[in-house]
């Protein structure tokens, strides 16, 4: 169980350090091209100006981030918007959550 913990708490630190970083350069190649429709998920802020269009959520059963960045896609895509900013991932009872604020880029 505290290896479970342990490998999670690696994995979130490395998606929050890698998100923060790319996310600028994703949201400036998504801004120059109105055809890609791949939606970028950080959890940091953005400096582009944008719009909120709402909040959206994600559950997985274990430790599995793609499945959860997967739904959180899904449901940004939903609302049509570009972005989800300011995700956190948190585990609670067995599961895996994960929220943040989607958000349509403005032009």
């Amino acid at each position: 169980m505290k290896r479970s913990l342990i490998l999670a708490s690696i994995v979130l630190a490395s998606v929050i350090g890698v998100s923060a970083v790319s996310a600028q350069v994703m949201t400036k190649q998504k801004a120059g091209s109105a055809k890609q429709k791949e939606i970028v998920l950080t959890t940091a802020d953005i400096k582009d100006s944008y719009k909120v269009i709402g909040i959206v959520s994600a559950r997985g059963g274990e430790v599995n981030l793609d499945g959860l960045n997967s739904k959180l896609k899904e449901a940004a895509k939903d609302l049509g918007a570009d972005c989800v900013i300011g995700i956190n991932y948190f585990n609670y009872s067995g599961y895996v959550y994960a929220y943040g604020t989607a958000v349509k880029l403005k032009e």
